[in-house]
């Protein structure tokens, strides 16, 4: 054991990186730390019985330049690794914990993506009776509907950096009853202009919810349990895709006070936003130590595994989250994320009007119908993603689906369009372009943590929400052109393809090599 600075940590090298590791050493300021070699089965006996769930390589911030921090970080992840996938720091974690941390989290979170997603595409249904009433053209509302992801992505990156560094509830309530009060104030709109405005406040008003949320779920769901609880979450979407039909269906047949039902549908929803907002403020709690339903043992076997998961140490190198976007990793997934917004918002926004068209049905059918693919969509989520976590792999969970994306949208754009075939076309779509959300998200926390991770989550969600507005835009212009969604159906397939052979192209394992491209060479692998 070592002292350094005050600190008890226990060193844990495997033999064949030491002399090394030594060597390299001796060319850095190391001050007075002391290297401690120990046996690595040696190692794992004394961290259980000294219930230590989180073995550490010595890398003191204050006396170790940055090659040195990363040597030591590379072979640090490859012994933390092995010793959180062999079961060291599950002996205090056990199934009723984690029953207790879905039951109290995850609800809440599901219901406020369930209404946020409700707020953000409503406009897809609204547009089956607003843009006749109001002289809309297909350019116009693709327009206006991909503005929300304009005003969405100004706030992702530091968003998900104010999450992690103030309080990731506090801003996860504050998004959602700001954009609840905007979402009901498209209830009067007359103009061209007050939609365009109000898509971008509404994007602007929601702008670092995913990354915030994403931060939240970080400090209570250990690594292993992640794209689980991100899928569950996730699943808020084709859910409220599933319910927002029937829910659109009603309520754009009403007339009450003489106001038409798309106006109301905006308004109920928008409102039904604020009201979750407050429960959230209410209910959610920023950490496993702030709530009175976890003992104090159960709160230190919790915070002890979701520590042990962590991929990087704490380190002035860690809470530089700008570098993050030099990073070849991040910027692959950031411009997969992208292109995959394009054939996503494209699909959703359009996917009422679309559906119309090929069906002849009337609206209170098309959103009834739409009711079931995005159902099964839930259900293929949540499959997808515990098989995810159940293999600890991230790339082909994400890629598979994206490739069912493009096979439901070629179908549905060039195959039968009998009403059976139809809804078999649409629920292979749904299914492929929701289905990869836990596994995905899981991605930029298996190679990065803490501060680093919320930049690159907001990075990535900020150039997606590029392709937020590319999407819906070039799917509404295709469209007027045309009159037939041919052309843009190709532009979601391009798009969606050429994402998946960038997931496909991310390194395999948590390799810290491919994580430092930018940085000097760190004589490992001699």
């Amino acid at each position: 054991m070592v002292d350094v600075e005050n600190r008890e940590v226990l060193d844990v090298l495997p033999d064949r990186r030491v002399k090394t590791i030594e060597t390299y050493l001796k060319q850095c300021d190391t001050g007075n730390v002391q290297i401690v070699v120990m046996d690595l089965s040696k190692s794992f006996k004394k961290a259980v019985q000294s219930q230590l769930g989180n073995p550490l390589i010595i890398a003191d911030r204050f006396h170790f330049m940055r090659q040195a921090y990363w040597a030591f970080d590379r072979v640090r992840r490859e012994v933390q690794h092995k010793l959180y996938n062999e079961g060291v720091g599950k002996m205090e974690f056990s199934g009723a914990i984690r029953k207790k941390v879905y039951k109290h989290i995850l609800p809440i979170l599901f219901l406020s993506y369930v209404v946020s997603f409700l707020d953000r595409t409503n406009v897809g249904y609204a547009g089956l009776t607003m843009n006749k009433e109001l002289g809309f053209s297909a350019e116009i509302f693709g327009f206006g509907a991909g503005l929300f992801s304009i005003g969405y992505l100004i706030f992702e990156i530091p968003g998900a950096v104010w999450a992690e560094k103030w309080s990731a509830k506090k801003w996860i309530v504050r998004i959602m009853i700001t954009w609840g009060i905007i979402g009901a104030l498209f209830g009067v709109v007359h103009e061209v202009w007050q939609f365009y405005l109000l898509r971008f406040l509404l994007g602007l008003a929601e702008g670092g919810f995913i990354p915030g949320v994403l931060v939240f779920l970080s400090h209570w769901f250990p690594e292993k349990d992640q794209a689980r609880a991100i899928s569950w979450f996730y699943a808020g979407l084709p859910f409220s895709q599933a319910i927002g039909g029937p829910l659109a269906a009603l309520l754009l047949e009403v007339d009450w006070f003489g106001i038409d039902g798309w106006r109301w549908l905006f308004i109920i929803e928008g409102l039904m936003a604020v009201v979750v907002g407050i429960v959230a403020a209410i209910y959610l709690k920023d950490s496993p130590n702030d709530v009175k339903w976890l003992n104090d043992e159960e709160k230190r076997a919790l915070l002890k595994q979701i520590g042990l998961g962590k991929t990087m140490p704490a380190s002035p190198t860690q809470h530089r989250w700008g570098e993050v976007f030099g990073n070849s990793i991040i910027i692959r997934v950031a411009l997969s994320m992208f292109l995959l917004g394009i054939g996503f918002y494209g699909f959703n926004y359009f996917v009422a009007i679309m559906t119309k068209q090929l069906s002849g049905f009337s609206n209170a059918s098309v959103g009834l119908l739409l009711a079931i693919p995005f159902f099964l969509a839930v259900v293929f989520m949540y499959i997808n993603s515990w098989h995810s976590d159940l293999k600890q792999e991230r790339r082909w969970h994400t890629a598979v689906s994206w490739l069912a994306g493009v096979v439901g949208l070629l179908l549905l754009g060039y195959g039968p369009h009998d009403p059976f075939f139809l809804v078999l076309w649409l629920t292979v779509a749904a299914v492929g372009l929701n289905s990869h959300f836990g596994a995905f998200w899981a991605i930029p926390q298996t190679y990065f943590s803490g501060l680093a991770a919320a930049g690159g989550v907001g990075l990535i969600n900020l150039v997606g929400n590029i392709g937020g507005f590319v999407g819906p835009y070039m799917t509404g212009y295709l469209t007027e052109r045309s009159g037939q969604f041919d052309w843009a159906i190709l532009l979601w397939v391009v798009a969606l393809l050429i994402g998946t052979l960038l997931i496909l192209s991310l390194p395999k394992s948590k390799d810290i090599s491919s994580l430092t491209d930018n940085r000097a060479h760190v004589p490992f692998d001699n």
